[in-house]
């Protein structure tokens, strides 16, 4: 019967080797690959870091041309080897400075310039006319403030007021200029209050090509852009345009004068009406 008996096969139990099977590539990838990515992230930041990169390089300022480039970085406390990143975080603050220290910046705006390097752009208020203080000029912003550093000599062509002080027709009278474009600005050499006058905002322009105007401080703007075409209506005569009530105008008696001043004589009987102006 052990013959007949059949020989019952045992089953062989799977080694270790064979229970662990490679893991396909496309799921090595998905596992290892984010973190290689962090850690190389990583490493580039702290290289950045420590490298001179990450330090602020040149502070460059565009916009500006009344106010110094090294005022406007002085005012922006930025300094060589501060941190670009921290100098990025600060911006408004920085840009606020700016505004808020030098009278004469309306809006500032920062930005990173390649890698490293900082520009500042400044938006200016408008300079308007200068006041003659004890032999000194004050410059006059359009926003009608007055800057308190003083100059041996008015810079560039706008007008210098005489006889002003801080009140109500020194507001007025820059409210006036901020509207005049700069062409006609340019036109003006000064602009005296008259005291002596019932009209508290009686003024006296004096021209660049030697003539004079009259006029209240209340219709200057209105009617000093017609100048040009006054002066063509008279032919170029040299003399006064009277402004203040209606336009008139009185040549000078003597029009060989090289340099005309408030004290040249004008003949009230020739008095004339320009009367294309009056419309």
């Amino acid at each position: 019967m052990a013959k007949n008996k059949k020989k019952q096969k045992t089953k062989k139990q799977p080694t270790n080797a064979a229970k662990k099977r490679p893991m396909p590539l496309h799921k090595v990838l998905q596992r290892y690959i984010p973190i290689l990515v962090l850690n190389l992230l990583v490493i580039a930041v702290l290289g950045y870091l420590i490298s001179p990169w990450s330090k602020v390089g040149t502070v460059s300022v565009e916009g500006n041309e009344a106010v110094y480039v090294q005022e406007v970085i002085d005012s922006s406390h930025i300094q060589g080897g501060d941190s670009v990143m921290s100098i990025l975080k600060e911006r408004e603050n920085i840009e606020q400075s700016i505004t808020e220290e030098l009278d004469q910046v309306a809006e500032t705006t920062m930005e990173l310039v390649g890698a490293n390097d900082i520009l500042i752009q400044v938006d200016e208020f408008n300079t308007v006319a200068y006041i003659a203080q004890d032999g000194s000029y004050l410059r006059v912003l359009e926003n009608g403030r007055v800057l308190e550093n003083a100059y041996n000599v008015s810079i560039g062509n706008q007008p210098v007021l005489l006889n002003f002080e801080e009140g109500e027709a020194l507001d007025f009278m820059i409210e006036e200029l901020s509207e005049l474009d700069g062409p006609i600005l340019n036109l003006i050499s000064e602009i005296e209050l008259v005291e002596d006058r019932s009209n508290p905002l009686f003024i006296r322009i004096f021209m660049n090509n030697g003539n004079r105007v009259l006029s209240s401080i209340p219709t200057f703007a209105e009617k000093i852009p017609y100048y040009p075409q006054m002066v063509q209506a008279v032919g170029g005569q040299k003399g006064v345009f009277d402004m203040e009530a209606g336009v008139y105008f009185i040549p000078f008696v003597d029009e060989d004068e090289e340099e005309i001043d408030a004290e040249t004589e004008v003949d009230e009987s020739e008095r004339q009406e320009l009367e294309e102006f009056n419309e």
